[in-house]
């Protein structure tokens, strides 16, 4: 599938016969390969985006297609090792799930099999008095396998080590502390579109230069992720972060539906149905309190989602949506200088609150 194409309800060929044999793989039931992208079909893909922390739109994106072919592997298909691009899928994903419940660190459950995820493997191996290669072919999976922990709690280790970091930084200032500052979308990329005309590109740039200035002001090293005539890709920004190896991610967004009643804030961080970010969860919810505080009201909630962002970083990263730009109401607040500040002034207040307020107990 083309990077910037896109497939939806009405079109037909062999794309998206393709998306219905790997979804019908899935869910058996759910589709029928006839090269339309019918009803049932856009159905059964609001189902799997749901099922796997995107967009419930029904539109095969990238990103989408992306997820989609990764859910078609299972742990021994094939062998895994870490190459250039590296690999990745649902057979990455259990792999980093039965290292991390055997106590070996495979770093977040995210599928990417990185640097984390081979130490672990050699680790492992070296354990099981296998050969040490860091590739997992069918010695290594019959270990696993064999050593399955189901009463163990997934990903219980890595929020431990992420507590400790965490709690590491406690009482510090803001002026140690190195961010990345991502204003979505971009001129290619503009993003959504309000009612009165205002591009989502231009409003998030607005907001993640507010924000970038005032915690350098305090001392802090923000970058941002982009120029206002550039426009890099999720997985590119997120590489940008683990490359300056920052503390943490902010991305600045907007939400967007067909009814413009809908208004409300919401912040996202990483989480599937086996693993959470634990500091990336308590990052979003002080950001999201703090935009409350400041009144961009309703409250919509704290949500885990998958997005290149959130899953690919290797430190926690959270995405903002302050309002709706489909929404008149926040549409004009979005634009408003003046309230643009107030946001910068939440977000700043909750990053604080986010390195400096102390630990809940935490069992288990």
């Amino acid at each position: 599938m083309d990077a910037d194409a896109r497939l939806r309800r009405g079109a037909e060929g062999p794309e998206v016969a393709d998306v219905q044999r790997r979804l019908q793989r899935i869910r058996p039931h759910d589709v029928t390969v006839t090269g339309l992208f019918d009803h049932p079909t856009e159905q059964a893909v609001r189902q799997f985006q749901r099922l796997r922390g995107l967009p419930a739109d029904g539109v095969v994106t990238q990103e989408t297609w992306r997820v989609l072919v990764e859910a078609g592997y299972t742990l021994g298909d094939r062998l895994l090792l870490r190459t250039r691009v590296p690999l990745r899928g649902d057979d990455v994903v259990d792999l980093q799930l039965r290292l991390n419940q055997l106590g070996f660190d495979a770093g977040n459950e995210d599928g990417i099999f990185g640097r984390a995820t081979q130490a672990a493997v050699e680790e492992f191996q070296r354990n099981m008095g296998l050969a040490v290669d860091g590739r997992v072919g069918p010695a290594t999976v019959q270990q696993l396998r064999r050593l399955r922990r189901d009463h163990q709690r997934a990903g219980a280790g890595v929020r431990a080590r992420q507590r400790e970091r965490l709690r590491e930084w406690l009482g510090q200032s803001l002026t140690s502390r190195r961010l990345l500052i991502d204003p979505a979308h971009g001129p290619d990329d503009p993003g959504a579109t309000g009612p009165a005309g205002s591009v989502e590109a231009d409003v998030t740039w607005a907001i993640a230069s507010q924000l970038a200035a005032r915690l350098n002001a305090t001392g802090a090293s923000a970058f941002l992720s982009r120029g206002p005539a550039t426009s890099p890709s999720g997985s590119a920004r997120a590489r940008l972060a683990n490359e300056l190896d920052v503390d943490a991610v902010i991305s600045i967004s907007t939400n967007a539906l067909a009814n413009p009643a809908a208004r409300g804030a919401a912040t996202y961080y990483f989480g599937t149905q086996q693993f959470v970010s634990e500091s990336g969860q308590r990052l979003a919810t002080a950001l999201l309190d703090e935009l409350v505080t400041h009144d961009w009201v309703p409250d919509c909630r704290v949500h885990p989602m998958t997005w290149a962002i959130l899953r690919e970083t290797r430190m926690p990263a959270v995405v903002v949506e302050p309002g709706f730009l489909s929404s008149p109401h926040d549409e004009k607040r979005l634009t408003d200088p003046g309230s643009q500040a107030t946001i910068a002034e939440a977000l700043l207040t909750g990053v604080a609150r986010f390195f400096i307020a102390p630990l809940p107990v935490t069992v288990g």
